[in-house]
């Protein structure tokens, strides 16, 4: 494992202006032979969209607001 995080280490350094930042993702979904892949909005109760989710197909990881990238499983 220590040689295989030393080995991303090398690659991510030598990637030229690399910066950390937010990103932004829209929902997507695509079936193939019956299985779903995507990241599918889970519409919630509430009118103003606080409790909605999106559920990653098809590894099932849950994510909702405030969308900080932490996840239910």
């Amino acid at each position: 494992m220590a040689r295989a995080r030393a080995r991303l280490a090398d690659l991510l350094d030598g990637l030229p202006g690399r910066a950390y930042g937010d990103i932004a993702v829209r929902p997507f979904r695509l079936t193939v032979d019956g299985v779903l892949f995507g990241l599918v909005v889970e519409a919630g109760e509430e009118a103003d969209g606080a409790d909605d989710r999106a559920e990653l197909h098809p590894d099932g990881l849950g994510f909702r607001a405030p969308w900080d990238g932490l996840y239910d499983t």
